[in-house]
């Protein structure tokens, strides 16, 4: 309840009021002093925090109803989990990972950052989900993890490297946090154990969050909203591809009436065009021109090729 109450941001002013009434010498409290003071109180019978707290929200009219079933405090059943969804993560406790010895995946690696400016780094241990009784429903989940020893970890802030030991642990038994408060990490060991500047020592990798897709149901398929399409753009433009494919390409455009050519008129031309088109283009299938239209180039009517008469020629 008192890890609970101190990690709450809800709950910060009156962690400050209660310093305020109890806590009575001119310089500050040390992080030790008041952690005493939070869970032992100021001694003489003076009541800590969570005794206080909750007779505050007995009598303070000024504190929501949330609040206030927080502080009468939550039952002593609790449920208990192997995984846990939060901030776009999936986080498994140790036990449930070390049960799996062929698993592909390890989500077990725990950072935040503290209220002390201290980052700190660790294992998920157990997953508890607490239950507020009352008109509202709370049931707020906390992280129990094992804490590495922020002391002897190392910074290199020119490369964004964090370096940790995962066999030191944090002094003492603050070990809960809110799971809101959690980020993914995870711990990569180095190759070279033999060494013994990298032995002992992990990587620190931040995992990027994964947003979770919309699952789709019936009323998506079956609406019958109207959904916007351009229809089109205004203006053209022409895309060249000569350069990028290497070779000609045929444009289609305007022909205008300038630039057609002559009419075929010539007999021989069109029959030669119609076995072209006919697929009849062989000479030897060529059959003889009609005579009305064919013209002797012959100077004698008498000429017998057999025997040529040489003076033609010259």
């Amino acid at each position: 309840m008192f890890y609970l109450l101190t990690n709450l941001s809800e709950v910060e002013p009156y962690v400050g009021d209660f310093f305020h009434q109890f806590w009575h010498r001119s310089s500050p409290p040390t992080p030790k002093e008041s952690d005493t003071l939070l869970k032992n109180g100021a001694g003489n019978s003076q009541p800590d925090f969570i005794s206080w707290f909750k007779q505050k929200g007995q009598t303070d009219s000024s504190m929501s109803v949330e609040l206030r079933q927080v502080a009468d405090g939550f039952g002593y059943r609790v449920k208990s989990f192997n995984g846990y969804d939060v901030n776009g993560y999936r986080f498994h406790t140790m036990g449930y990972e070390q049960s799996r010895p062929n698993r592909r995946t390890t989500n077990t690696g725990v950072f935040t950052p503290g209220q002390d400016g201290i980052d700190y780094y660790g294992r998920l241990l157990e997953i508890y989900e607490l239950q507020f009784h009352g008109s509202v429903s709370l049931t707020p989940v906390i992280f129990k993890c094992h804490w590495f020893n922020p002391k002897l970890t190392r910074h290199t802030p020119k490369v964004g490297l964090v370096k940790i030991r995962q066999d030191s642990k944090l002094p003492g038994d603050d070990v809960y946090i809110v799971a809101q408060q959690a980020i993914q990490v995870y711990y990569l060991s180095y190759l070279c154990q033999t060494d013994k500047r990298f032995k002992g020592w992990d990587v620190v990798y931040k995992i990027s969050p994964h947003g979770k897709l919309h699952v789709p149901s019936n009323k998506d398929y079956n609406n019958d909203r109207e959904f916007f399409q351009e229809e089109g753009l205004e203006g053209s433009f022409e895309i060249d591809l000569t350069y990028v494919i290497k070779m000609e390409v045929d444009n289609e455009r305007v022909v205008h009436e300038a630039e057609v050519g002559d009419e075929v008129e010539n007999i021989h031309d069109l029959e030669l065009l119609e076995r072209l088109r006919l697929g009849r283009d062989s000479e030897d299938n060529i059959p003889p021109l009609d005579t009305a239209g064919y013209v002797d180039d012959s100077d004698d009517e008498d000429y017998d090729p057999a025997a040529p008469d040489h003076d033609d020629y010259f």
